[in-house]
């Protein structure tokens, strides 16, 4: 293993050299072994919070490659042509004339509040070329799109792949300092969904639109200096801070139903204009979760309680109670507003209750609720027993608050209102010439 691919060992090593060397000069304070102390913490939770995700992504892998498919296709001959082609033109074409024009607009969008500006220099995808484990033929295609295909996508690139980032922070945190990021490696593994609007003339394609099924498997490795160094995305803060920003640009813009649609006859035609937009989807819907509480639940630590927490699932929203620490009957007690996009998907919410540990929570059971048959606005109070588990139930409420719906609720509630205070004048006027008749009679008398 090259050294710059640090490991928890090497933080380990460096952190107790660096020790070793400032007791030497007599620097022993005690806040500088706190300090080393809470450095390994947040490494030992990084990696641990890294594993976890590619565990994750390994048992989605898993279950979609059991399932059966009966219209999916191999795909060898594709990977062979591709590996043939991507060095000759595919790279250059895939890097330079696509990615090249589309970065900079993700680049503007989700840089952080420290950056005023983040350009891509330089980028390479180097010698590997992307590979496609299986392809799906959709038969209901959404929209006016001619063909829609669901390939299975991994992207490993090898060690000359290169990417230089130059981000200038703003004058009043960093002073206007420029520095540059080099991006030496990438890892992209995700379900990819690609639909294709066909023409009767040059250039045939007049539209294709790419998103991801679900959230993908994201890694890159980037290094402060001339592509070499300490991996920077693995310094507690830093690491942070760059998967909440591919979260946001994934599950924002690239991840169903919002798309990157790709007008093929204005590139080919006007290459210099702007030939792509972000397809954001519009809701349809909202549920309202209610976590409330959980009963019988399996004891899994040694003191014979759990930890419980749920962890949540709808399309590509995720969510997560807080820890309930030593309890078998936890009280959440919290809530939640999930986004629906489209009525036309199957819309399952799928719950995991499962048990904090140290490094692998324990799974205590798992439960799904189709949304798409809880329409109308009621609130469904339900107990819901735990499966792949013999004991455990959740208590939980959902309510699905269509968005017409909540607009005739807004409009009717205008013209309540309205009403209201027409009926409040009404009684003003009346209130008012029955004091005035009073007056009046009374200057007479």
């Amino acid at each position: 293993m090259d050294i710059t691919e640090a490991s928890i060992v090497h933080h380990l090593a460096l952190v107790l050299l660096l020790l070793w060397v400032l007791v030497q000069l007599g620097w022993s304070h005690p806040v500088l072994f706190f300090l080393a102390l809470l450095y390994l913490y947040k490494v030992n939770a990084y990696y641990t919070l890294r594993l976890q995700k590619r565990l994750q992504f390994e048992e989605r892998k898993y279950a979609n490659q059991r399932r059966l498919l009966s219209d999916t296709e191999s795909v060898r001959w594709l990977n062979h042509a591709i590996e043939k082609i991507w060095p000759i033109c595919m790279e250059h074409i895939a890097s330079q004339q696509f990615l090249l024009p589309i970065i900079p607009w993700f680049l503007d969008k989700f840089k952080p509040w420290t950056a005023r500006k983040a350009v891509l220099h330089h980028l390479y995808l180097g010698r590997n070329p992307p590979m496609f484990s299986d392809l799906r033929v959709l038969h209901q295609s959404g929209d006016d799109d001619h063909l829609v295909l669901e390939l299975g996508m991994s992207f490993l690139s090898a060690d000359d792949m290169s990417a230089k980032l130059a981000i200038r922070l703003r004058k009043r945190l960093g002073f206007g300092i420029k520095t540059n990021m080099h991006i030496t490696s990438m890892h992209v593994e995700g379900k990819v969904l690609v639909g294709v609007k066909f023409l009767r003339h040059w250039p045939f394609l007049g539209r294709v639109r790419v998103c991801f099924v679900e959230p993908p498997y994201f890694q890159m490795t980037v290094k402060p200096i001339f592509g070499h160094g300490l991996d920077v995305t693995e310094l507690p803060g830093i690491s942070g801070w760059l998967d909440k920003l591919l979260d946001d640009a994934f599950e924002q813009t690239l991840v169903e139903p919002n798309m990157l649609v790709i007008d093929v006859e204005k590139f080919v035609s006007a290459p210099e204009e702007c030939w792509f937009t972000v397809e954001e989807r519009s809701l349809v819907a909202h549920v309202k979760l209610e976590m409330l509480e959980g009963a019988d639940m399996k004891p899994s630590d040694l003191n014979g309680l759990a930890d419980p927490y749920v962890r949540g699932q709808l399309g590509s929203y995720r969510f997560q109670t807080k820890i309930q620490r030593k309890t078998l009957s936890p009280k959440w007690l919290e809530e939640f507003k999930i986004p629906i996009n489209s009525w036309e998907a199957p819309n399952v919410l799928v719950l995991q209750v499962r048990d904090k540990d140290t490094i692998f929570d324990d799974m205590l059971g798992d439960c799904s609720v189709n949304i798409n048959d809880l329409r109308g606005g009621q609130r469904h109070d339900m107990w819901m027993s735990l499966q792949n588990i013999k004991m455990g139930r959740i208590h939980l409420a959902i309510t699905v608050l269509e968005e017409e719906l909540q607009k005739n609720l807004c409009r009717s509630q205008k013209i309540s209102a309205m009403m209201k205070l027409r009926r409040r004048w009404y009684q003003c006027q009346a209130h008012s010439m029955k004091r005035l008749k009073i007056l009046i009679l009374k200057n007479i008398l």
